[in-house]
């Protein structure tokens, strides 16, 4: 495919800047199915590796699925608590069956940092 070199405008934000933005329930359903596709689209590997350099907050910046997933998180839990303050959210408690991971993400994240000191 031929390229040629032209302007177009974009908008930026500053970083320091911030604003509000209401968002409904449905939305916030959409931005959850967003995150569940998202975690979906890698091996358990990737993910819990993901999880544990969110936990420690290191390596992010060389982990694009890693910065992109705290990005969600951090996304999701803000508008979660926007909807609690306003006494919107509703807490259930129900009973599921969940893996034992933290003994695995923890051992990948060691296995991890092992790899890159030795890389130094």
């Amino acid at each position: 495919m031929k390229t040629k070199l032209s302007k177009i405008n974009i908008q930026s934000i500053p970083e320091d800047k911030s604003v509000k933005v209401e968002i409904g329930g449905i939305f916030y359903q959409r931005l959850n199915k967003l995150l569940i596709d998202y975690c979906d689209s890698v091996d358990q590997k990737q993910l819990l590796l993901a999880l544990g350099k969110i936990k420690i907050d290191k390596y992010l910046t060389n982990d694009k699925f890693a910065f992109n997933l705290e990005t969600l998180l951090i996304l999701l839990k803000a508008i979660e608590e926007t909807f609690h303050k306003e006494g919107y959210a509703q807490d259930n408690e129900i009973e599921i069956e969940l893996p034992d991971l933290e003994k695995e993400t923890d051992d990948l994240l060691k296995d991890f940092e092992n790899n890159i000191d030795k890389e130094d």
